[in-house]
């Protein structure tokens, strides 16, 4: 009897997706009531009637079912160097922590067999690389036979992934990807870690993971540089994480590939400290090899060479602010004062002998603090007419925010209605 129930009820829930067997009769199946009755009701089904698609579905769910089942016991198994390997990576990227796999073949070499496994199977996905922790593995063999016991660590987990999925494709969604350039995706996602991560490690998660510098907008350089691969991958940017060294110690930045040439990217050294909020730098954006060696050294053999020096420019931008295609700017190798940059033909534009600091805009005007005149709050239209002071004080860390201009003064927080047009 114990049987034949197991098998109404496994029938009964794949079949009322498909068809509807009204309430009482449903109620009558699940509370086992009278199971003569249902099964009477079941057997006068006429098959025809059943919603096809819906049938279909649960055949393809039972398969899908089934080849998971598969699955997960082939990555248990392995009969090569390179099976073992795959059943390696396969864990990895589940973030599994304790896992067993066994190994049919030649045992010989068996601590060379397994050094190489795991590293290709680490070196796969320079992501999940990035993560992996402490390691520890047992195992037994004969001569033709091994289990290997694993207890792997990382500085992350399986939900906390699933929320950096999230978050990312959250944020991504704010932009037309098909639209942008790849110098406007890295510069996107440059400015977003910038402008929403401190440089810390009083953390709850592991700061040398991407889910501590998404979920807490804290982390240090690995992090940092895990999220930007993570983010510009998803982009469609060719993207590698780079692990080198700079006077203060082991280091972690990107490479990059845009338009055909690679690229360093430093997103921790291009993020101030003290933190500046929303002030972002570009003095480590899209630089040369030449560049980056004066302070980082990393294993040259190991990584593409970065030899142009197309967007050198970037390095004298401070406090930049994009708008329609331009990038304004306080160009560090003029006094600071106020520049455009087109993107589209990359004239240097500028626009005002005024030093300018902590630069937004809204509609057609720039906002800034005028470092010619006492840090004075100050406006121009974004062709560089109609220069004004508008507040005859000192400002600093100036944002925009629905419709209202928010700064920093002597006295405290400011606002300000502001204008667009």
């Amino acid at each position: 009897m114990f049987k034949r129930i197991t098998i109404i009820v496994i029938l009964l829930i794949l079949l009322k997706p498909a068809y509807d067997f009204s309430k009482p009769i449903w109620e009558e199946a699940v509370q086992a009531i009278n199971i003569n009755k249902v099964i009477e009701k079941i057997e006068n089904i006429n098959i025809e009637d059943v919603d096809r698609t819906a049938t279909e579905k649960v055949l393809n769910t039972a398969s899908t079912i089934s080849d998971l089942q598969d699955t997960v016991q082939l990555q248990n198994q392995a009969q090569s160097a390179e099976e073992l390997a795959d059943a390696f990576y396969y864990h990895f990227s589940q973030w599994d922590t304790d896992f067993e796999i066994q190994y049919k073949g030649n045992t010989n070499n068996i601590e060379i067999l397994l050094k190489q496994a795991v590293e290709d199977a680490s070196n796969r996905d320079q992501y999940i690389l990035g993560h992996l922790g402490d390691r520890k593995i047992d195992y037994e063999y004969d001569n033709s036979h091994a289990i290997f016991k694993v207890k792997q660590a990382y500085l992350t987990n399986a939900e906390l992934e699933r929320y950096v999925d999230e978050q990312v494709d959250r944020i991504l969604s704010r932009v037309n990807a098909n639209a942008m350039s790849d110098f406007e995706k890295v510069k996107f996602v440059n400015d977003y870690i910038v402008k929403n991560t401190v440089y810390s490690t009083d953390t709850n998660l592991s700061p040398h993971s991407a889910a501590a510098v998404l979920k807490e907008h804290k982390g240090v350089c690995q992090g940092y540089a895990l999220l930007a691969l993570k983010m510009l991958r998803e982009l469609g940017v060719e993207t590698l994480y780079v692990v080198g060294e700079v006077n203060t110690g082991p280091h972690a930045w990107n490479l990059v590939k845009v338009d055909g040439n690679w690229y360093h990217l430093d997103t921790t050294w291009n993020d101030p400290v003290p933190d500046r909020g929303n002030i972002v730098r570009y003095q480590y954006f899209l630089v040369d090899d030449a560049t980056m060696k004066l302070d980082h050294h990393w294993e040259e053999g190991d990584y593409p060479k970065a030899t142009s020096k197309k967007y050198d420019f970037m390095a004298k931008m401070d406090h930049a602010y994009e708008h329609e295609g331009h990038i304004y700017y306080s160009n560090v190798q003029d006094y600071n004062r106020l520049y455009r940059l087109s993107l589209s033909t990359w004239e240097n534009q500028r626009l005002t002998r005024s030093r300018a600091q902590y630069i937004v805009g809204a509609g057609d005007w720039i906002y800034f603090s005028n470092y010619s005149n006492g840090a004075y709050l100050a406006r121009i239209r974004t062709n560089g007419t109609e220069e004004s002071i508008i507040y005859p004080e000192k400002v600093s860390n100036l944002q925009v925010e629905n419709g209202f201009l928010i700064f920093e003064t002597d006295e405290g927080l400011k606002r300000m209605a502001i204008e667009t047009s």
